[in-house]
C-alpha cells in the first residue's frame, strides 16, 4: 500500500511537472506572439513621398520682385497640379513649361492704369525639342507697374485702379488671373486655335477671354483670394 501510494504520489507529481512544463511552453508561446505583435505594431509605416521642389525663379526680375515672385509661384502651383485649370492648358507638363518661358522674359512698364499686362511686337513660334510642345512668344511681355497687378490706386488725386474680371486690384487672385489670361494667348488647343484669341484691340473679346479663364481656373484662383 505504501508503495502504491508512493507510485500514485509519484504519478501525481509527474503529472504536476508535465502541467508545469506545458504551462511554461504556453507562456513562452504567448510571449512570442505578443512580441511579434509588438514588433509588427512598432514597424514604421512608409511615409508619403516628399513633394517635388519648386523651380528656381526664371529671371532676375522675378527673383528680385517680391510681389512678382509670389505671383509666379502661386500660378506655377496651380498649373503644376491636376485640375481644370492645368487641363485647359494641355496638362501640367505643357502648362508649366510654357509658363516658365513666358516668365523668363517678363518686363515691367508704366502703362495706363486699366492694363494689367501687355504682350506686343512680333511673335516667334517655338517647339520644345524634348517634348515636342509648340507655342508662341511675343517679342515683349510687360507687367504694368501702374496697374492692378501692383496697385489699388495710382495716386491720391486719381481714381482707383479698376477690377479685372471679378478680382480686386493688388491681390494674389488678380495677379494669377492676369498671368493665366496672357498664357492663354501663347498656346493652341486640340482644335488648332489659340486657347484665347488676340484681344488687344477689342474690349469685348478681352472680356470673353477673361470669362473663359474664370470658368476654367476660378476655383483655383479663389483659393488664392482666401490667403491674400
Amino acid at each position: 500500500m505504501r508503495l502504491r501510494n508512493f507510485v500514485i504520489g509519484t504519478t501525481l507529481i509527474s503529472l504536476g511537472l508535465v502541467n508545469a512544463n506545458a504551462n511554461a511552453l504556453l507562456d513562452d508561446e504567448v510571449k512570442n506572439q505578443l512580441k511579434a505583435k509588438s514588433t509588427k505594431i512598432s514597424t514604421p509605416t512608409t511615409s508619403a513621398p516628399a513633394p517635388a521642389p519648386l523651380p528656381a525663379a526664371p529671371s532676375t526680375l522675378v527673383k528680385g520682385d517680391k510681389i512678382l515672385n509670389q505671383a509666379y509661384y502661386d500660378t506655377f502651383k496651380i498649373l503644376s497640379a491636376p485640375n481644370s485649370c492645368s487641363q485647359f492648358f494641355g496638362g501640367s507638363t505643357r502648362a508649366t513649361m510654357v509658363f516658365n518661358t513666358l516668365m523668363s522674359g517678363i518686363q515691367k512698364e508704366y502703362l495706363d492704369g486699366s492694363i494689367g499686362m501687355r504682350m506686343s511686337g512680333e511673335t516667334t513660334s517655338v517647339t520644345d525639342a524634348p517634348t515636342g510642345i509648340k507655342f508662341r512668344v511675343f517679342k515683349k511681355a510687360s507687367i504694368n507697374a501702374k496697374g492692378p497687378f501692383y496697385k489699388k490706386r495710382i495716386s491720391a488725386n486719381e481714381p482707383s485702379v479698376p477690377r479685372l474680371g471679378n478680382y480686386d486690384p493688388n491681390t494674389k487672385a488678380i495677379r494669377s488671373f492676369i498671368l493665366l489670361h496672357e498664357l492663354g494667348h501663347l498656346m493652341k488647343g486640340d482644335d488648332g486655335n489659340w486657347l484665347l484669341p488676340d484681344d488687344g484691340k477689342s474690349h469685348e473679346i478681352s472680356r470673353e477671354n477673361s470669362a473663359k479663364i474664370e470658368d476654367v481656373c476660378g476655383d483655383q484662383i479663389k483659393q488664392l483670394a482666401r490667403t491674400n
